[in-house]
């Protein structure tokens, strides 16, 4: 087995897909990071990125036993499910969890995204064995040896089980979950839609207290957030955070690397240049999440590939920015 836990962003947009030329640079997709645990695959969100990923699981043959974990049911997070390739191979399983905290069950919710009224394969057309399940705040996910399980707590376990903590947020419409996976003594948080608080959002930096890699929304720019910046509204509220609110996590919680995540669909390469140049001046060690970031974390060692996937057959790379 590897000791590598390594994260790969293959989409990185908020809200809808953004591509054009704007774009080519960080990526439109929205919403799916892969984790790879040694040999273990979790899969953070099924936004249009699961879509390249799912390709290439299958071209690697990594697509044996999945665990997919939803962050909230919107369908910026959902919308690449029903294209994923692993899911319409029978020797495939994948677990599914996520949240249940509405009305609707999360079976529910992805069943009707692939409704006879709104999509031509339903969710029993897929030919993997599928293990859907709703998770508490209160409960772990586990993967080791015994296979892939929801328990209530992490006692007894060894370095080289997959553990996976939730965190409830209630700083988005509808709530979301923060996933927190270790292995081998390495941590990834992975804190999508969530909106900064005046002071910090102290559950949020307890969560994350230590973690060797952050990633967190920074959707906004503060001018944008404020109704400050022309042409677009206020969106205090939204369930969003700035550059601002996510370095201020970052510095309070003492995590080691910071990943802004969840980009406005509105906003160009150029764009998200300056919001990484501003998140190092309060953060150092700071990144713009764009498809193809790699982040790879071994025994005391993390290392960032800088590598984009091929665009129209080009493998390209470029500098870090700043």
């Amino acid at each position: 087995m590897s000791n590598e836990l390594k994260v790969k962003f293959w989409g990185v947009r908020g809200s809808y897909p953004a591509p054009g030329a704007g774009t080519v640079k960080y990526g439109g997709n929205t919403p799916s990071v892969e984790v790879q645990a040694g040999n273990r695959t979790i899969i953070l969100d099924a936004g249009t990125g699961i879509i390249p990923l799912g390709r290439e699981l299958a071209r690697t043959k990594r697509a044996g036993e999945i665990l997919l974990l939803l962050s909230h049911m919107h369908h910026d997070h959902t919308q690449g499910f029903p294209f994923f390739v692993p899911a319409y191979m029978p020797n495939s399983k994948l677990h599914i969890y996520g949240p249940d905290g509405t009305h609707e069950s999360m079976k529910n919710v992805l069943e009707r995204n692939q409704s006879s009224e709104t999509f031509p394969l339903g969710l029993r057309d897929m030919a993997s064995v599928k293990d859907i399940q709703a998770v508490r705040e209160s409960q772990v996910i586990v993967w080791d040896e015994a296979g892939v399980r929801v328990a209530e707590s992490a006692s007894g376990l060894d370095d080289e089980a997959v553990v996976i903590r939730i965190h409830k947020s209630y700083a988005h419409p509808g709530g979301v979950f923060v996933y927190r996976i270790t292995w081998r003594g390495k941590s990834v948080v992975y804190a999508t839609d969530t909106e900064g608080y005046v002071g910090t959002d102290k559950r949020l930096v307890k969560f994350a207290k230590d973690a060797d890699v952050l990633i967190h929304d920074a959707q906004y720019l503060d001018e944008h957030y404020w109704g400050q910046l022309e042409g677009f509204p206020a969106t205090q509220g939204f369930g969003h955070s700035t550059v601002t609110m996510a370095c201020e996590v970052a510095l309070a919680s003492e995590a080691g690397q910071l990943v802004l995540f969840h980009h406005d669909p509105a906003y160009t390469d150029d764009v998200l240049a300056g919001m990484e140049r501003t998140a190092k001046s309060l953060f150092a060690d700071s990144v713009a999440a764009y498809e193809g970031l790699e982040i790879v974390l071994r025994d005391e060692k993390m290392s960032v590939q800088l590598q984009s996937p091929a665009i129209n057959g080009r493998d390209v790379q470029y500098a870090q920015n700043g």
